[in-house]
């Protein structure tokens, strides 16, 4: 008996092979680490990677990044997403609301506990997270800590700060090579657990075998400039050798601060 071939299958349909790797390192001149971050390449609906760097009193910043990570993750793993497996317009549309509302939960469950638990008043954390559709990269992010592609010998910043800092330099009031050494840096316009409304910003990345994608604190982007850290992409070393070296060039510019990177490597899918 003949049987029909099945229909081909469509790069939006195919199933995603990723691998990813993270680190934080304390740095050499903090005695607390206020980063977290969470990789999860096999999480269902989507493969989700979770960055935070935390501010406020001692041990409050370390709550907050700590709190970011988890409630992200554990909210984007409860979303009965029936279509996460395509990348449709609907799909789309599904993954950005879900990581809206998983970054608007973490916001209100921050605000609280920094009002009712003592010793984290004033508490709050950075964040970004990318969750992988087949053939697509979702970022959202709150703050300075960024989101990096690097394709065919080439890095590309993907998130822009919400930073005092990035609107002088989006009004055309500072160069960036002033911006290097100006102090608002990190007077950050945008956090999680600062205010009850919070506004994050969406990007999307069309994913292709052989990408590499840099989420990272700006512990490391405040040592490294953007020059510095497409050298170390160029070297196309393993990725957990690259995360080795992205830590160590850091500190060895440095270490001014708790230093923390997300790694994800795209491969081309099983036919």
């Amino acid at each position: 008996m003949h049987r029909a071939a099945p229909p081909p299958e469509s790069a939006a349909s195919r199933p995603l092979h990723c691998t990813m790797v993270a680190r934080t390192d304390i740095g050499l001149r903090r005695d607390n680490n206020e980063d977290a971050v969470s990789i999860l390449p096999h999480a269902q609906p989507w493969p989700l990677a979770v960055l935070a760097d935390g501010m406020g009193g001692y041990n409050a910043g370390e709550v907050a990044s700590a709190m970011a990570t988890s409630l992200v993750t554990s909210a984007m793993q409860s979303v009965n997403a029936k279509t996460a497996r395509c990348n449709t317009p609907h799909a789309r549309r599904q993954l950005r609301q879900a990581l809206d509302d998983a970054l608007h939960l973490a916001n209100t469950a921050i605000l609280t506990a920094a009002r009712d638990t003592p010793g984290c008043k004033g508490m709050g954390t950075t964040v970004v997270a990318a969750a992988l559709l087949p053939g697509l990269m979702v970022l959202a992010h709150l703050g300075d800590s960024r989101a990096y592609g690097w394709r065919r010998g080439r890095l590309h910043r993907i998130t822009r700060d919400h930073t005092w800092l990035q609107e002088e330099i989006d009004a055309g009031r500072m160069q960036d090579t002033q911006a290097r050494h100006s102090s608002l840096g990190h007077l950050l316009t945008q956090a999680l657990g600062v205010s009850e409304e919070i506004s994050p910003d969406f990007n999307e990345w069309p994913l292709q075998a052989g990408d590499r994608i840099l989420l990272c604190s700006d512990g490391l982007t405040d040592m490294l400039d953007d020059s510095a850290l497409a050298a170390l992409f160029a070297e196309a070393t393993p990725l957990p050798v690259l995360l080795t070296t992205l830590l160590a060039a850091a500190n060895a510019a440095g270490g001014h601060d708790n230093i923390s990177a997300a790694l994800i490597e795209i491969q081309a899918p099983v036919r």
